[in-house]
């Protein structure tokens, strides 16, 4: 027998892991549509049923789950193969994962001088994964990541190093905060429209909690009220564009406050809980390609040189 097509084979495996369409065509950056066509696919190859359709969704069925054991073996086998040759390369590869609001707003305006001091990695940035999600470097495609969390408790498995938190505060354009109802306090947020990020577990509301602990009474100020977006990169573009306020985080807002596009009307920041970290697997800890990133990172975000975690 042939052997099936390897985007079916990608597809079973990731459904199988992961137990859910939606979620193998997240990270394979499919629709669920085209995953079920690949499923079905596989199986009209193989003339086995892997999947028992149900209203539970997807169950693997007892030859499917024995198939799933080889593929699984067959991809690590593949990958380390991949691994291996990538070291005996002039040119290493390394792949970083990242929440797609830090490689936008951090990584990518910083990867040219990254390039210049190191020629012979080709570097790879890609943004599969959620926020709050275990971090499957495998599943990834990944060797490093930067990932939001609270602690190491997140990153089981793993080696966490924990980086920056966030610092939030109010951003705008300057023809925002010089308007028609100008920002001099911060009681004049109740004139403006607040751009909200719906998916972040911080932002508004500890800001004003902490305003009206310096004694503003902000009065009127809603913090679940005004244009909403489910994520922070759209909720920054809105801000350029002159649409309201948003909170701002750094390090993801230090260009746009270095270029001037936008502000701070205020002098109140708060420091978030959530922290970002640089996961890697420990077995990853010597590989030449991932000390240079990591020393890279540190230095961008202003943190001293350490040994590894």
């Amino acid at each position: 027998m042939r052997l099936p097509p390897l985007t079916a084979l990608r597809a079973f495996e990731a459904v199988g892991r992961l137990g859910h369409v939606r979620e193998a065509a997240d990270e394979l950056n499919v629709t669920p549509a085209a995953v079920s066509h690949q499923i079905r696919t596989l199986e009209d190859h193989l003339g086995v049923e892997l999947f028992v359709r149900g209203a539970r969704g997807l169950q693997l069925t007892e030859p499917g789950a024995e198939f799933l054991t080889a593929a699984t073996e067959a991809f690590r086998i593949l990958h380390d193969g991949v691994e291996q040759l990538a070291q005996r390369s002039c040119v290493e590869r390394l792949v970083v994962n990242s929440l797609p609001s830090f490689a936008a707003n951090f990584l990518v305006p910083r990867l040219a001088q990254f390039h210049r001091d190191h020629p012979t990695i080709e570097l790879e940035i890609n943004t599969g994964g959620r926020f709050g999600e275990v971090v499957d470097l495998r599943g990834l495609g990944a060797d490093i990541a930067v990932r939001a969390g609270l602690d190491k408790g997140a990153f089981p498995g793993l080696t966490a190093e924990r980086l920056v938190p966030e610092v939030m505060f109010p951003v705008c354009t300057p023809s925002v905060r010089e308007g028609p109802v100008p920002l001099r306090t911060p009681e004049d947020l109740v004139n403006q429209t607040l751009i909200i990020v719906s998916r972040t577990p911080e932002g508004w509301p500890e800001w004003i909690e902490h305003a009206r602990g310096q004694c503003w009474r902000m009065e009127g100020l809603d913090p679940h009220h005004g244009l909403r977006f489910d994520t922070i990169q759209l909720a920054t573009t809105a801000a350029l564009q002159g649409m309201g306020v948003v909170i701002g985080r750094r390090p993801l807002i230090d260009n746009f406050l270095a270029s001037g596009l936008l502000v701070a009307p205020f002098d109140i920041e708060v420091t978030s809980k959530i922290a970002y970290w640089l996961v890697y697997s420990p077995a990853m800890a010597g590989a030449p390609r991932l000390q240079a990133f990591r020393s890279w990172l540190r230095a961008e975000l202003g943190l001293a040189a350490t040994e590894f975690a």
